[in-house]
């Protein structure tokens, strides 16, 4: 893993120090105007310098740790002045630490760094990333930034505070190496980061890895290619279906006309035929669709007579075993819009036969 770290650029401070870990080597620090991203960077953390961060411990053992947080918070934004970001961690025995830091120093930091082509996976106050010692004050130093990291404060490195919080207590400086350590851990585990809410930090979603990519485009080309054999399938049984229908019709009509030699022959016949005798060939066609579709629907029903009128009406005998069947083509005939009589008989099978007339609506 590639570690990159550097502070939070601001106004002031706009070209800071960068320093990369790689293969457990730190690197010479560089500028943050010649740094240039690799790719392979892995983690990114963005020191807060200690004058632009402050840092409130509360001990709130009545609460819960969530609750804690919350309380923490309020109070930091009860004692700041200004739009602040704020960020409480509940640590332990009740105790919170809260760190604020100006939403403008936050934003414009944020942006400097991403113009670079840098976003910070941690953003962290300096002073939290000294381990305390309620014995002495540790201090730490990293670039030309400095920090004193006492039991319940971090605070700059400036006589003022010395005089007001450190008093005669022992100083420590805090060895390069453990900072080191200190960066490290902050990367992965930090005790707290500023990237939380609205400035979290916002991962581009990948909707599939390669892999799956590679099996999506498999499955569409299967799916393409079923459909389209679906579809050479669904085309063959309609033309085989056409085919038998025509040589039947073809076979109804050689028993009329002998020398007819194929189906088109039949149509132009038909279509010769009714004008001869007083029809209209627009009416044949569609009374005798209607009905076959219908028969079709009823496989227990039979059409023994067909023929139409001059008038224009096609009169029909169906045959079935019992009457609900015919009852259900009356049904479909009616449905497609037609106008019909039926009149039901017996005959001396005990078949039930209707007489059904069809005219067009």
């Amino acid at each position: 893993m590639t570690l990159i770290v550097t502070f939070l650029p601001s106004v002031d401070h706009s070209n800071p120090m960068v320093w990369t870990l790689s293969d457990s080597a730190w690197s010479e620090p560089c500028p943050l105007s010649e740094f240039v991203p690799d790719a392979a960077d892995d983690r990114m953390v963005a020191i807060v310098q200690a004058e632009a961060s402050r840092c409130i411990w509360l001990s709130l053992p009545d609460l819960e740790p969530r609750q804690a947080e919350g309380v923490a918070k309020v109070r930091a934004f009860e004692q700041s002045l200004g739009a602040v970001h704020a960020v409480a961690r509940y640590l332990d025995a009740g105790d919170v630490v809260t760190a604020t830091i100006d939403t403008g120093v936050l934003e414009t930091g944020l942006a400097m760094l991403q113009a670079r082509g840098l976003n910070p996976d941690v953003v962290i106050p300096f002073g939290l990333l000294v381990p305390s010692d309620p014995q002495l004050v540790v201090r730490a130093e990293l670039g030309n930034s400095t920090v004193l990291r006492g039991d319940r404060f971090a605070v700059p490195d400036e006589q003022v505070f010395r005089t007001m919080l450190v008093g005669d207590a022992a100083v420590k400086d805090m060895d390069q190496a453990a900072l080191h350590q200190a960066l490290l851990n902050a990367s992965v585990q930090p005790a707290l980061n500023l990237r939380e809410g609205p400035f979290a930090k916002r991962e581009p979603r990948m909707l599939a890895t390669p892999g799956q990519r590679t099996w999506i485009l498999r499955l569409l080309g299967f799916c393409i290619l079923a459909t389209l054999l679906l579809g050479v399938a669904a085309l063959t049984k309609y033309s085989l279906a056409t085919s038998a229908e025509n040589d039947r019709a073809l076979a109804a009509a050689r028993k009329i006309n002998p020398a007819i030699a194929d189906i088109a022959q039949a149509e132009a016949q038909l279509a010769s035929a009714l004008p001869q005798k007083g029809l209209a060939v627009g009416r044949f066609t569609p009374l005798s669709a209607g009905l076959w579709r219908a028969v079709q629907a009823s496989p227990n029903v039979s059409v023994r007579e067909l023929r139409i009128g001059r008038d224009g009406i096609l009169t029909t005998v169906l045959s079935a075993p019992d009457a609900g069947s015919i009852n259900k083509v009356l049904i479909a005939v009616q449905r497609d819009g037609f106008r019909v009589t039926a009149t039901s008989r017996q005959d001396t099978t005990g078949a039930t036969l209707v007489d059904l007339t069809m005219s067009m609506p």
